[in-house]
Order: C-alpha cells, then structure tokens, then sequence
C-alpha cells in the first residue's frame, strides 16, 4: 500500500512525538545502523548531503558529524521540529513526491555528495521516477545510499501484515536497473541485526500503527493481529533479526574538474 502523501505526512505527525521511542529503543542498533549507512555513504569534510525521509533526525545527526551541510526533507513538520538547531542541519518540508514531481527544490540539488533514503523508496506512488529524482541530486562522484527490508522479513509482525509488506516489495535489482541507466555504479547488499524487545513495548508499537504498512488495518484487523502476535511470542522478551538491503549508487567524478 502506498499512502497518499497527505495521508503520509498526517501519519508522521501522529508518530512524531514517540518516534524515537519506537525507532531508537536500543541506541546500540542506532550506532550500528548509522555504521553501516557511514560506510557506504563515505562523507568527507566540506561534503554536502541530504536525509531523504530524515525524520527526528536519527541518521542525519551522525552525517552532520562529516558533512558541513545536510539538507534534512521529510512531509511532517512535527518531525522537522524535533531536529537539533544547528546551522549545518537544513529543514525542508517535503514529501519524496514533491521532489519527483518537481514542486520543491532542494538546496544544492544536483550538486550533493552523499543522499540517504533510508525506509523511504515504499512511499513513492512512481519508483523509478523516484529514483530517477534522487539520482538527480548528486553531483559527479556523489554517493546514493537507498536502505530498505527483504521480501522474506523476521520482524514479529502479524500474518496479514507480512503479506502486505510482501505485496508492496520493492526488488533491489529492479531499483539498481533503473540507477545503473541514469549511470550510476550500484551495488546491492544486506545486514543484519539482532533485536531484542520487550513484548509489551511491541505490542503498543504496532497498536499505535508505528509503521506505514500497518495503516493498511481497521482496528478490528489490527486487534486480530496484536492477538496473532501475543500468542506466537508467549514469553516477556521478543527476540527477531533485523535484515535490511543496502542499494549503493555512486556516479563517475568529473574527470573535467582541476
């Protein structure tokens, strides 16, 4: 299911304030996940990037660490707000839509170094436009990290959710076709993480819809589900591995240059 991006937007406003509760409940998987996204996305001193779906700002805070400008775009202004103040952290109001469809410029598009969209690629209602959009952005020699889930997920969701995210499933080879014909290099791979949480937090993260595909469910579906979910983990603690698929673009530097 792709949400209609009013509907997106209105979704992030509803999570904002306990998003970090739900995404950052263990800060060791943040600094893993901000490791891996370092690796790939290489940022250099005086480099320019930007946080495509930054939310409250989890991984552009570490980019800002490397990079003298991220611009941070995402739809919901609540969570715009929850970004530090600093000069080197941009806020723009926008949707990946907005962007593909032209109706907001970004600062320094087409001459950025390094582009995060990390869970962000399922919101788009045309991929490969999309796509095309972000590849875009960078200038030559820049560095595109796209993360996404697997097909086959191990988070300790319900039946029907599952299948939802299944149907919704963007292949990494259908993304690296479209990047490699706008002339990028692109590499596909996969990490994993072991999670740890307790039942009763889950279960209130999934009741309270925290991820997009759940909003898929009426209530009564997703009560069916919260059931689903209790009687498949009897015990205090859920314990599942986290697989997420990093597709790596990079464009060719401009030999031209000095």
């Amino acid at each position: 299911m792709t949400l209609h991006p009013d509907d997106l937007a209105a979704h992030y406003e509803r999570l904002a304030d306990d998003f970090e509760e739900s995404w950052a409940h263990s800060p060791a998987f943040v600094t893993w996940m901000n490791r891996c996204i370092g690796i790939r996305l290489a940022l250099r001193p005086g480099d320019r990037a930007a946080d495509i779906g930054c939310g409250s700002g989890l991984y552009a805070r570490s980019m800002a660490e490397h990079a003298v400008t991220v611009v941070c775009v995402d739809p919901s202004t609540k969570m715009l707000a929850k970004l530090p103040t600093r000069p080197s952290l941009v806020p723009v109001r926008a949707s990946i839509e907005d962007l593909a469809e032209g109706a907001v410029q970004l600062p320094h598009a087409g001459r950025l170094d390094a582009v995060l969209a990390k869970d962000v690629i399922h919101h788009a209602r045309d991929v490969p436009m999309a796509l095309r959009t972000l590849a875009a952005l960078l200038a030559p020699g820049g560095r595109l990290v796209i993360v996404t889930w697997p097909l086959r997920i191990d988070y300790p969701l319900f039946g029907k959710a599952v299948e939802q995210h299944e149907r919704a499933y963007i292949d990494p080879d259908d993304m690296a076709r479209v990047l490699t014909d706008c002339g990028l290099r692109v590499e596909v791979t996969c990490e994993r993480y072991h999670l740890s949480i307790a039942k009763e937090q889950w279960l209130a993260w999934v009741a309270n819809r925290f991820m997009s595909l759940l909003c898929a469910f009426d209530d009564d579906e997703l009560a069916e589900g919260l059931t689903e979910i209790d009687a498949r983990y009897p015990g205090p603690v859920i314990e599942f591995e986290g697989r997420f698929v990093f597709t790596c673009a990079s464009g060719q530097e401009d030999v031209s240059r000095g």
